[in-house]
């Protein structure tokens, strides 16, 4: 057997009146360091319901839903931890500065049951008053008037939704469309579909 040398021998005595090298986790607490990629968590103050996040998503760990129950519509975005492999996508490319989604200090996420690994955020969406077809999530076209300024007024569904804000009454009530569609249902909240159908009726009447 070979005598230990000097050099490790002394590193051995040191060791024992030096501080160990790794944290004393799960004793302490541990505090990671400032970007550290951890748990991803919606804002639900802050998240427009656009769902880029979820389609950026590489591990498919966000998925994005849409619901309709009558005269309510609900999108709804869920996060499963489990499945995350925690890259950053979702919070780099949210359209809302970054704020919709981030990542968290949080990484010690062990759960006891399926389904306890998520968190969701609902947004309110806006249908076609014609065909009921899914136009977006409210805030997220809210958020595209502000970015885009009085330019919104250009665009048919966003200048319905300048109405709303501004509380400006429109002649056509607001429940569903009923009957053929006219040059006048533009002016309400339609799908592009069905903008195309109204200008091409009303030009077949006058023909």
């Amino acid at each position: 057997m070979r005598k230990p040398k000097i050099r490790e021998l002394g590193e051995a005595v040191r060791s024992i009146f030096s501080k160990p090298y790794t944290t004393r986790f799960p004793r302490v607490p541990h505090v990671p360091f400032e970007r550290f990629r951890g748990k991803p968590q919606f804002n639900s103050e802050k998240c427009v319901g656009c769902g880029a996040c979820a389609i950026v998503c590489p591990a498919g760990a966000i998925k994005l839903e849409d619901s309709i129950d009558g005269n309510k519509a609900v999108r709804r975005l869920t996060h499963y931890a489990g499945i995350c492999i925690f890259c950053g996508q979702c919070e780099a490319n949210c359209i809302a500065d970054k704020l919709g989604i981030k990542l968290t200090k949080e990484f010690d996420i062990a759960y006891f049951k399926q389904g306890e690994d998520t968190h969701s955020v609902e947004h309110e969406l806006i249908l076609c008053q014609g065909c009921g077809r899914v136009i977006g999530a409210k805030k997220h076209l809210i958020w595209t008037i502000r970015k885009i300024g009085h330019l919104s007024f250009a665009q048919g569904i966003l200048l319905n939704i300048n109405q709303q804000i501004l509380q400006i009454s429109s002649e056509i009530p607001d429940e569903k469309i009923k009957g053929p569609l006219n040059r006048t249902h533009i002016f309400k909240i339609i799908c592009p579909q069905c903008r195309r159908e109204s200008f091409l009726i009303d030009e077949n009447i006058k023909d």
